[in-house]
């Protein structure tokens, strides 16, 4: 019961720090806007339903606010709490604490189909699907490296998923994604197209406007929740495929349908903001320590609050870090992520087990 207690506090406890957050990442930025300028705005904007018409502040810091900073803070809650439920979910599916859509491959493929969409010498755009085929192509992309890692590592394990050999397949996933998005923009003739797909690799949120929320952030909301009603299941699959088996988990079914979504997800995600890395790596390791417990029912919705609340707070240092200069944010999460990913592999040799 006290377990209990202290559980739903940590969750009240994030939920808070978040809305604050939100407040505070909007109120920071080249023009300073006090945060409570930024909440009576908010608090307007929903309640009356045009915030514009105020003599509390002025139209710039509206449209600022509104226009510019709001979109994307939401696109950073969405794409944080994303890619740390994925992570969280792939580490169940596949046995493996180091395992993430960055490392296993699947990042990458979204961005080579991506690219394969705004650098093809074939009109993409002609078609009439815009953006939304951007998306599709990122998530067919998605979807063929995850296939390919899961089956490499099968194969290479003798039909189980060691750590070693899904390592060994993500990685080798990564190289041959990366030099199909590399081949492309070699033969790709747009400056402009290259110059998007580069951006792409580096991770960013910059350009999130809200119209390109709706598609992210629905993938993220529905995705959330099957992982989240599926979070027993997550759980029986970490006793082990027989075991999960035996206990009625039709697996194979299962572990598709899962990284299916995690596929979706990430897809949605890069196909605005590009590779972030190493979030659903790092953010899952964090919520385990946080509430000192291994089950996915707690595990997943704590990924999502702690992957927002990091994300959102890397791009205000990306943004504010080096003065005028903003740095790509996967360049951060980079920074953050591989000596966390390092240090991920010296406790599991110490230890025998992951975190």
């Amino acid at each position: 019961m006290r377990k209990h207690s202290v559980t739903v506090l940590w969750f009240a406890l994030l939920c808070a720090a978040l809305v604050v957050s939100v407040i505070l990442t909007v109120s920071i930025g080249a023009v300073k806007i006090a945060p409570e300028t930024v909440y009576r705005m908010l608090y307007t904007q929903l309640t009356a339903g045009n915030a514009l018409d105020s003599d509390l502040w002025t139209r710039a810091q509206y449209h600022i606010v509104w226009d510019i900073r709001l979109p994307r803070v939401f696109m950073g809650l969405a794409a944080g709490a994303g890619l740390a439920m994925c992570g969280a979910a792939m580490q169940a599916l596949v046995l493996n604490p180091i395992a993430d859509p960055f490392i296993l491959g699947v990042s990458s493929g979204a961005s080579a189909g991506a690219a394969l969409a705004l650098l093809s010498s074939f009109n993409f755009k002609s078609m009439g699907g815009g953006t939304s085929l951007v998306s599709l192509m990122a998530f067919l992309g998605a979807l063929l490296a995850s296939g390919l890692v899961y089956s490499m590592s099968r194969a290479g394990g003798g039909f189980r998923i060691l750590p070693v050999a899904l390592l060994l397949s993500g990685t080798a996933i990564n190289a041959v994604m990366g030099a199909v998005t590399n081949l492309l923009i070699f033969l790709a003739k747009s400056p402009e197209s290259i110059a998007t797909v580069y951006y792409w690799q580096m991770g960013s949120i910059a350009s999130a406007q809200w119209k390109t929320l709706p598609v992210p952030l629905a993938a993220v909301c529905l995705g959330g929740l099957g992982f989240f009603l599926c979070g027993t299941q997550f759980n029986l699959m970490m006793l082990g495929d027989e075991d999960a088996s035996a206990l009625g988990i039709q697996v194979n079914r299962f572990r598709t349908a899962m990284m299916f979504i995690v596929a979706l997800v990430v897809a949605s995600l890069v196909s605005v903001t590009g590779v972030i890395g190493f979030i659903g790596l790092m953010v899952p390791h964090l919520v385990r320590m946080l509430f000192r417990t291994s089950d996915n029912r707690i595990i997943i919705p704590g990924s999502a609050l702690c992957g927002a609340l990091y994300l959102i707070w890397a791009d205000t240092g990306a943004r504010r870090l080096f003065g005028s200069t903003e740095v790509p944010l996967g360049i951060i999460t980079a920074f953050v992520g591989a000596p966390f990913f390092v240090f991920l592999l010296i406790r599991r040799r110490m230890t025998g087990h992951g975190a």
